[in-house]
């Protein structure tokens, strides 16, 4: 039986002879491709000023610090998100709120963030469900208000628009994801969309050790001895490797991005009315960037197990997390994760699928679910 896999990562061919060039240059660490990586990316997605780093998390962990997220305060985040998410809150030694997230779409509800915040907050962080982006002008205001960071975790979100803009300009900050299974791979890196100038520049240096090495200069004894380090910087720089994948991953994504907005039409014009089925929403004034297709499954484990006896992965994809020991105990105030926690599923969305394994996805659900209803 073929086998029909929940995730693919796309690598075109045209990378390996890219790579190879970086390999047999002088620079395989932070260099010219990065440079090249990043203006490239701001502006095939429209943003102001970007930062290469070399996983999502290690993002999400430098915005928290450049935020001043530290010992005492409290990020008001959703549970239902990838630990990358959360962890990085806890390695500053602040503590995560979670909020509810909405039923019909994952993501964080601005009606439940306010009553959470406290003298305590720092910052409130929202994750794009799947590329669905979260309500952005609800939380702009709630966050405005009290004074506090507004920060995405995109990491499923790349090429995501909310009111016809890119996600990554609303926002303070933005984190998208490279990992092996994203639109654009680079089979791990990640980059931050910066709205401020000066934490964008705060995230050039602390991404390398504290140090702007654009305003370190060399000397005969090789760096300026009169440089001082003021902060608290990490060794979270992406390399010319990783960039040069990334760079030729661009020239696809238009195609990648087309082809995964296909197949999520063809998934629910196909399954809309399904019994024991319920789509999650999709609004004219947001643009999903299409990295997974979740739904609501009614009695998900039988389900789960048919679609894997014949051939289809299926996932929950992330797992609420406090459910965590190092995030609990479970907290009982979140009715939409709780229920979402045991109903959603997502099936196969990726590049690799041809229109017959659709075909097939679609065929083995309607079967399976026309038969117990």
């Amino acid at each position: 039986m073929k086998r029909i896999y929940m995730f693919y990562p796309f690598m075109p061919e045209s990378v390996i002879p890219k790579v190879a060039e970086v390999l047999r240059s002088r620079w395989i660490g932070q260099g010219p491709k990065v440079d090249e990586f990043e203006r490239e990316f701001a502006e095939k997605f429209g943003l102001s000023r970007v930062v290469s780093v070399n996983t999502g998390t290690s993002a999400l962990r430098l915005v928290y610090a450049v935020s001043g997220i530290g010992p005492g305060d409290e990020v008001i985040s959703p549970a239902l998100t990838c630990t990358a998410t959360n962890t990085p809150i806890l390695e500053q030694f602040a503590k995560p709120v979670f909020a509810d997230v909405q039923y019909e779409s994952a993501n964080l509800d601005p009606n439940d963030v306010e009553h959470r915040i406290t003298d305590k907050t720092k910052a409130i962080v929202c994750v794009h469900w799947g590329g669905y982006p979260c309500d952005m002008k609800e939380l702009r205001e709630i966050a405005d208000s009290h004074g506090l960071k507004l920060i995405a975790d995109g990491a499923h979100a790349l090429g995501a628009e909310y009111q016809g803009k890119p996600v990554g300009i609303c926002v303070d900050f933005t984190v998208f994801s490279l990992g092996a299974i994203k639109q654009i791979t680079t089979a791990d890196g990640g980059m931050i969309s910066v709205m401020d100038e000066g934490d964008y520049k705060a995230c050039i240096r602390r991404r390398w050790y504290g140090i702007d090495k654009a305003s370190r200069k060399p000397t005969v004894l090789g760096h300026d001895p009169t440089y001082d380090i003021s902060e608290v910087g990490y060794k979270y720089n992406m390399n010319d490797i990783t960039a040069a994948i990334g760079l030729e991953q661009l020239e696809y994504f238009d195609e990648v991005l087309a082809r995964r907005r296909q197949i999520t039409r063809w998934y629910r014009e196909e399954l809309e009315g399904t019994p024991n089925i319920e789509l999650f929403e999709e609004r004219k004034n947001r643009k999903s960037a299409y990295w997974l297709f979740t739904m609501h499954i009614k009695d998900r484990l039988k389900f789960a197990e048919n679609m894997w006896k014949k051939g289809v992965e299926v996932s929950v994809a992330h797992w609420r997390n406090d459910k965590y020991t190092i995030f609990g105990p479970m907290r009982k105030d979140l009715p939409n994760t709780d229920k979402l926690h045991e109903d959603m599923m997502c099936i196969p969305l990726h590049n690799k699928l041809t229109d017959e394994d659709v075909s097939y996805i679609i065929k083995v659900i309607k079967n399976y679910e026309r038969a117990r209803k």
